[in-house]
């Protein structure tokens, strides 16, 4: 009985210091960026994609800790492998720019197209990129240029410009 108490008490102090996503989020807006990071490593770790997101970019920015983009982009891929759009984008960019991670552009392909499906603008324009200069897939400039009408569509900015670019 004794141990089952000392658990419930263990187990009540870890519930009042995990904070919410919503609270991990606004102490990194407010400027209290340790917090922030505390609350979103601790969601993090309980296999919460829109967290893992979170402290990736406080990783890559070092906001709240050191910055370390190897660390970034593993929870990024974390984040990415669970289904998360921000997260499997972010996975694209590290393989496609080698930040973090060795550059593949396959892999690039793989994660943007992935994201891109699921709506993401920046991933429909930079899966655009991918495909009109031949970069980790065969080039194809007319697949090329519907992402990059796609993204557009959705509403990115640097799709838009491109696409009155080229129509001028």
């Amino acid at each position: 009985m004794k141990y089952l108490s000392a658990l419930a008490g263990i187990l009540l102090s870890v519930s009042v210091l995990a904070g919410t996503l919503e609270e991990g989020y606004q102490a990194v807006r407010s400027g209290e960026l340790e917090k922030g990071f505390t609350i979103l490593s601790e969601l993090a770790e309980t296999g919460d994609a829109d967290a893992q997101f979170g402290l990736a970019i406080l990783y890559k920015e070092g906001w709240g800790t050191e910055k370390d983009v190897k660390t970034a982009f593993d929870y990024y891929l974390k984040a990415a492998k669970q289904g998360h759009p921000g997260g499997m984008f972010e996975s694209g960019w590290a393989y496609q720019s080698g930040e973090g991670v060795a550059q593949d552009y396959t892999l690039a392909v793989e994660w943007y197209e992935m994201a891109a499906n699921l709506g993401h603008p920046a991933a429909m324009y930079a899966l655009g990129g991918l495909y009109y200069n031949g970069m980790g897939i065969k080039k194809d400039a007319e697949k090329g240029t519907e992402w990059f009408k796609r993204s557009a569509q959705a509403g990115y900015q640097p799709a838009i410009q491109y696409m009155n670019q080229i129509q001028n």
